[in-house]
């Protein structure tokens, strides 16, 4: 069992991360401080990690014992680039409230 959850851990973690390379423009983006707002910025580590935790509990709830390791591979990849989408809806939507903040204002300045 702990190998089947290493192996699913893997292959989602790199699944986040050819996704954060897509998303980035084949750029790894690494961790960094950062200064507003304060804390750290993980990069494509975060991305690792959400990718790795979706395919962990995907493999454990939805398939508790998968024998052949073609559906471990499956369901890892899937479970990695839904989350990966969860993430970019997320990013989608912020962007979204920002533009129209920024509209507001300019309709108030006019």
């Amino acid at each position: 069992m702990t190998n089947t959850l290493l192996i699913a851990g893997l292959i989602g973690g790199l699944t986040g991360v050819i996704a954060h390379l897509m998303r980035n423009g084949k750029v790894l983006v690494f961790p960094k401080k950062r200064i507003r707002p304060q804390g750290l910025y993980l990069g494509f580590l975060a991305d690792f990690l959400i990718g790795a935790a979706a395919s962990i509990f995907a493999v454990t709830y939805l398939v508790p014992d998968p024998e052949v390791l073609r559906t471990l591979v499956g369901i890892s990849i899937l479970a990695g680039m839904t989350a990966e989408n969860v993430l970019l809806r997320k990013e989608l939507s912020t962007e979204k409230a920002k533009i129209e903040g920024l509209d507001r204002i300019n309709q108030r300045l006019k």
